[in-house]
């Protein structure tokens, strides 16, 4: 209801707000500013307008003096047109770099804001203006104050509860400070009304242009505030993304954590990861733009004037390059934690490629029997503890020596990795697949029963038995063979026997391959 209530409330502000003080002005014709006058009142205010101050939630611009000053001075219709004409200036050139960046959803949330807020203002000070001729003379300039006030908090209170925000949470973290602060700086609205009556336009421009410095000089400070909170949060968010990173050893993981949170983290375009170790094996290019990660089979992407290039090293070794294409150029502090954010990953990758090869067998790229056996002895009190079940097949190539004899080693090892690519392919995330040694590859697939580990086991036979290997004019097909076990914790098999079990399966169905190729 709230939501359809807020699109209604905004075009009423918009259409009465400009529309009504505007129809005024034609109507009943109130004397204006001379130009001169006008154009000094409409700069300074543009100047304050641009040049807020900003404390904790709260915005505060010094225009407000000047439209309570022309308030007091011309009355409520010529404050009215006023500000909605300074406010449609002022929101025009704040849309101006959306344009630039053709970021054109920004540029009319910019412009309906803009547009809002001269709504706003220009019905403020008309009712204003209406409200003050029935205050008495002596305590009219006084009183406007607190009308002025209670009349904005009217319109931000129905806007803050119409977006369904904490109605005590808006007056805490904001309504309080902007009020006050705008309870002290209205009546220099009163002093610049007392000086032009008085001497005109001259005796007022010192003030207008200290109004317009104090407001400058407390940009400045808002804005190194501003700045400083987000070093502290940058700093914060870069201790958070290095202990994250510092507790992942997966691989894979690791080098997708690293371009989502760099990417995060700079707020960039794309980055990419280069790593090349030639020590341990890993050739690797990855692209993230902030929707998909990408390999580039080291098609090096186009440079980029705003690229940023560093390299990763550890232990006096260059293992690779991360490119990271911001948004916008970098500043030097973002510069300097990008550097330190780049050192921790570079430890990380270096750690996490040590354990890689710890864990990886070189020529499949399966685990190794090492990391098989630790995960069996996991898998098995997780069974126990659970009570789960899990099951483990164990295969071997039949006929790996033939073809090493006919076709050569270096054929053979090509066998290896074509079966190790089968088994990746076909299993799930959560399967362990390891070559145990020679010939030999072994599976553990949790939650699988005796049947379904039969299935997986004749699949990767039957995909397996598919393949043809050609060397030399000469070509051979090659076969595997297969025992599977379901565990369970009713299972008449002490934990130590598990594997021995699982290989007496494989050895039986061997035997029985022979006995139908003699």
């Amino acid at each position: 209801m709230k939501k359809q209530l807020m699109p209604i409330y905004e075009s009423l502000v918009i259409i009465l707000g400009i529309g009504v003080p505007l129809i005024h002005a034609l109507v009943l014709r109130p004397a204006f500013p001379p130009l001169a006058d006008g154009m000094v009142f409409i700069l300074t205010s543009i100047i304050c307008a641009l040049v807020y101050i900003s404390l904790k939630n709260t915005i505060l611009s010094f225009e407000v003096v000047v439209y309570f000053f022309i308030l007091l001075v011309f009355g409520g219709i010529v404050a009215s047109v006023m500000a909605i004409v300074t406010l449609l200036i002022v929101w025009t050139i704040k849309s101006f770099k959306y344009i630039m960046r053709k970021e054109i959803a920004e540029f009319r949330v910019t412009i309906k804001t803009g547009v809002y807020n001269a709504g706003v203002y220009g019905l403020m000070y008309l009712l204003a203006g209406r409200f003050m001729v029935y205050f008495p003379r002596s305590t009219q300039w006084i009183l406007a104050i607190p009308t002025i006030i209670i009349l904005n908090e009217l319109f931000f209170s129905i806007h803050t509860l119409l977006k369904g925000q904490s109605y005590w949470t808006y007056l805490k973290e904001e309504a309080f400070v902007s009020d006050l602060m705008e309870m002290l700086i209205y009546p220099i609205g009163i002093s610049m009304t007392l000086l032009y009556n008085e001497y005109g336009l001259v005796s007022i421009i010192p003030l207008a242009i200290s109004i317009s410095v104090f407001s400058y000089i407390g940009y400045l400070m808002s804005q190194y505030q501003k700045k400083m909170r987000q070093r502290i949060t940058e700093e914060e968010d870069l201790n958070e993304i290095a202990r994250k990173l510092e507790g992942i050893l997966d691989f894979e993981q690791l080098i997708t954590t690293i371009l989502r949170k760099v990417h995060s983290f700079i707020r960039a375009e794309e980055v990419t990861l280069i790593l090349e170790d030639q020590e341990q094996g890993i050739n690797l290019m990855r692209n993230y733009d902030g929707r998909k990660i990408r390999n580039l089979n080291f098609a090096i992407p186009p440079k980029s004037i705003s690229a940023v290039e560093l390299p990763l090293v550890t232990r006096d070794r260059n293992i690779g390059t991360i490119i990271v294409k911001p948004l916008e150029p970098l500043d030097k502090e973002s510069l300097v934690l990008l550097t330190n954010l780049v050192k921790h990953i570079s430890l990380c990758l270096a750690n996490s490629m040590l354990y890689k090869i710890s864990i990886e067998d070189t020529l499949t790229g399966l685990y190794t029997r090492r990391y098989f056996e630790q995960k069996l002895t996991e898998g098995i009190m997780e069974v126990q503890r659970d009570n789960t079940k899990l099951a483990i097949v164990l295969f071997d190539i039949d006929n790996l020596k033939d073809v090493n004899d006919q076709l050569g080693h270096k054929m053979g090892d090509h066998v290896l990795r074509s079966f190790s690519q089968i088994l990746k392919a076909h299993s799930r995330k959560q399967d362990v697949i390891a070559r145990w040694g020679g010939d030999e590859f072994v599976a553990i697939i949790p939650g699988a029963s005796e049947d379904e580990a039969h299935i997986f086991g004749e699949r990767m036979k039957e995909l397996f038995s598919n393949e043809t290997f050609i060397a030399e004019n000469k070509n051979m097909k090659c076969s595997v063979s297969y025992g599977s076990l379901e565990y369970h914790p009713k299972s008449r098999i002490r934990d130590s026997e598990i594997f021995h079990e699982v290989d007496k399966r494989l050895l039986l169905m061997k035997k029985a391959v022979n006995r139908q190729g003699k």
